[in-house]
């Protein structure tokens, strides 16, 4: 049977208070930055190279959207209107580049750090047992063996 802590004590034992700690915005920050070493390839990705990706496309279609109106910014994002049919064809033709370009390039690569982690998941051996380095001394001669034959 679990027994509670303090349960053994006196009724009128003061039980200390925990501490609450209240850690800076910033040491919080720097905190979150020096882990970033720590994480595995998806998270890793995700965090550190998604995150700032996705935000400056959620800016760039946030601004398209307050100029051109948002109906013709997502139209535009997902290629059925021509940014030149816009008000403002120069910021269209980013978010279309950034629609056709990037958000693909973003989920291909989340895809691709997903089946090399499974594939690494998965394998019982290193890249390095299945393929030994040999020497040139060597090379040299099972060539010559080769040859022979």
């Amino acid at each position: 049977m679990a027994r509670s802590p303090g349960a053994d004590l006196p009724a009128d034992f003061p039980l200390p208070v925990p501490a609450v700690v209240h850690e800076r915005r910033r040491d919080l920050v720097r905190r979150w930055w020096r882990s970033r070493g720590h994480q595995r390839n998806l998270r890793y990705w995700i965090l550190f190279r998604g995150l700032p990706v996705l935000a400056g496309l959620v800016v760039l279609y946030v601004v398209t959207g307050f100029v051109v109106g948002w109906r013709d910014a997502y139209d535009v994002s997902l290629g059925i209107e021509s940014p030149a049919d816009t008000r403002a064809p120069v910021l269209a033709w980013f978010l279309s580049v950034a629609g056709w370009l990037v958000m693909p390039g973003v989920a291909g690569a989340v895809a691709g750090y997903v089946v090399s982690d499974s594939i690494a998941s998965r394998r019982s051996r290193g890249l390095d047992e299945q393929f030994p380095q040999i020497s040139k001394d060597e090379l040299r001669d099972i060539l010559r063996e080769l040859g022979d034959e």
